[in-house]
Formats: C-alpha cells, structure tokens, sequence
C-alpha cells in the first residue's frame, strides 16, 4: 500500500470516531499537514478543527511484542501527568480499517533537542522517569540487564552476520567487545537490577522541547530495566551521531551525570563504573542496528511503506556502519 493511500483513509477514519476520543465536542474540518517518517512507522501530523495530532501508523513491531501499540498506549497513559511524554488519546489495533496498528496522540509544537543545548533538563526528565515505579505495567522486563544486554548484541551480531554484505571487520571487531562484556559477566553479576522504566531510544531526535519544557516521545519499546541503559543510551556517541555528526562535549557529560546523579539519588561513582561497563554494549546495539539496516536497504529487503524514509536515512545508517566506530569504543573501554 502506498503512503498516498494511508492519506486517503485517514480523513474517513477520524470522522467516524467519536470526536471525544480527541477531545473535541464535534469534527468540522480535517487536514494532513505533512508525514514525518520513523525507522518502523510513518506519522501524520493532522489537524482537526484547531487542534494537532500525530495519527501514526505502525509498520513494524520494534519491540518485537505483538501487542506493542498497546503497550505503549498503556505506559503513555501511565506517564500522563508527569510532564515527561505526549497525551495517548485513541489506539486501535483491530487492522479494520488500515493493515496496521495506529495510535493518536497530542503533537507537541517545539524543536529537537540539540546537543549544543543545556543538558539540565535531560537529566532532569530522566531523573523522574526513573523514580517512577513501574507496578504492573504490560512491557517487557529484563530482570538480568547486564546478561539480558549482552544477550542482545548477540542477536543483533547474529543477524548482521547473517546478511550478504556484512563487513567481516565489523564482525571482528563485535566480537572481542562481546567478549569483553562476558568477562564482566563473571566480575560483576550483581551490580546492575531492573529498577525503573526506561525509554530505550534516547536519542535526540526522540526529545521535543516545547513551551511547558522537555518532552520524550516514540515510547515504543520501553522496558522495566536498570536506569543505566537510558543514560548509557543519552550518553552514547553513535546514538548521538545518529541524529547528528556532532558528539556530546566531555563537559557536558560529566556535567549531566551530575546532575542526573544528584536528583535521581544515585552514587555517582558507582553510576559511571556501571557506565563503564555498559555503555560500550548500548554502543554497539546502535552500530549494529545501522549496519543492518544499511544491508536491508541495499538488499531490498526493507518493508515497502518504508523504503523512501530509509533511503532517506542512509547516510545516517552509513554513518553508524563504520569499523572504527567499534575500534573506538575498544580503544576507549579496554585499551585495545
């Protein structure tokens, strides 16, 4: 189905809910104003009446749960209030009227965050995601993170070495990081707990600032886990160059475990020896992640509502895919 045709039924669909559902005592006017494409969805930016949407469509299930609109429905509905995230208003995952599960929620009006910004009110966000307790809520646990993240790159190591093109110095490299984090494994097994919920995807694209202050949206893979993988995530520089070619300032990141550190409650000596250790693995997740993605599109292999948004994204893939981004966090973490 082509992205002309989603347009096509979101107008129909909006007028046949109940416009409570949006806060809104009837509806007289629709408008698509543009379409923002993510790495698993495509999000329409609509107005109705007066008031913005983000009507999203997901394609793929990032979090690899089958009930993953739910879920996040679920943790937005959790979060409300909290000035952390947007206002969840409607889910649907019936596939009724679009193939795909959707969501609609509050747009935010207001920039990315930049990395030239002060990192105060990231801290600051987080430190309050993670003082929330996570009782009863739908989403995935990972009640080992430092086994259940090497776990990880494993799979993710696993599936890029299954692709065509993979580059087997990429493979190499992976390889003695993850050596490295099993060794840690036996040192220290009991120095990380699943202990708050984390957004997962702490990259700046993912923070708007708006007029009410900061704000984190695609919640779609958030996770009960140690808080130390949302800020080994921040803190990371391919999430950084991600989004951008610039890294985080040295200043600047000592500066913010500070202040994270002092409003969350945390030891900040031990915060970063558990840094120490995970960081490089959050790392490698996101240069991993790019490479594959950069050998799907190359080996046509991505869904078809999504190619045009990561053939846009490209030269981001390329620019996580890079040996010596892995050289850089072995010569930086374990003097290799």
């Amino acid at each position: 189905m082509k992205v002309s045709a989603f347009e096509k039924k979101i107008v129909p669909y909006l007028k046949q809910i109940p416009p409570q559902v949006m806060g809104l005592a009837s509806v007289n006017s629709i408008e698509i104003l543009d379409m923002t494409p993510g790495a698993y969805n495509l999000n329409y930016h609509v107005r109705v009446n007066k008031k913005k949407f983000i009507f999203r469509i997901n394609i793929e299930q990032q979090s690899g749960l089958a009930n993953q609109i739910e879920v996040e429905f679920t943790i937005l509905k959790f979060l409300e209030n909290q000035r952390i995230s947007p206002k969840a208003l409607h889910f649907d995952d019936s596939k009724k009227y679009f193939d795909f599960d959707i969501l609609i929620e509050e747009y935010l009006e207001g920039p990315h965050l930049s990395l030239g910004s002060d990192v105060t009110e990231v801290a600051d966000l987080l430190a309050r995601l993670h003082s929330l307790k996570p009782e009863n809520l739908p989403c995935i646990t990972w009640k080992d993170p430092l086994r259940d993240t090497v776990a990880l790159i494993q799979k993710d190591l696993a599936g890029y070495e299954a692709q065509k093109a993979a580059d087997r110095e990429i493979i190499s490299l992976a390889q003695k990081i993850i050596k490295q984090a099993q060794s840690a494994l036996n040192d220290r097994p009991n120095l990380f707990e699943a202990d708050c919920l984390n957004h997962t995807d702490v990259a700046c694209d993912n923070f708007i600032k708006t007029a009410q202050g900061l704000r984190m949206i695609d919640w779609e893979k958030p996770r009960v886990d140690d808080h130390t993988y949302d800020i080994g995530c921040f803190l990371s520089e391919p999430a950084q160059l991600w989004c951008t070619e610039n890294i985080i300032h040295s200043t600047d990141r000592d500066r913010f475990l500070q202040i994270y550190a002092q409003r969350s409650g945390n030891d900040l000596d031990r915060l970063q020896a558990k840094l120490k250790i995970r960081e490089p693995l959050i790392s490698l997740h996101w240069i991993l992640w790019g490479a594959t993605k950069l050998c799907d599109l190359e080996a046509h292999r991505t869904m078809p509502q999504l190619v045009t948004a990561h053939a846009e994204k490209k030269h981001r893939y390329e620019r996580l895919a890079r040996p010596e981004n892995i050289q850089k966090l072995l010569d930086k973490n374990y003097g290799e």
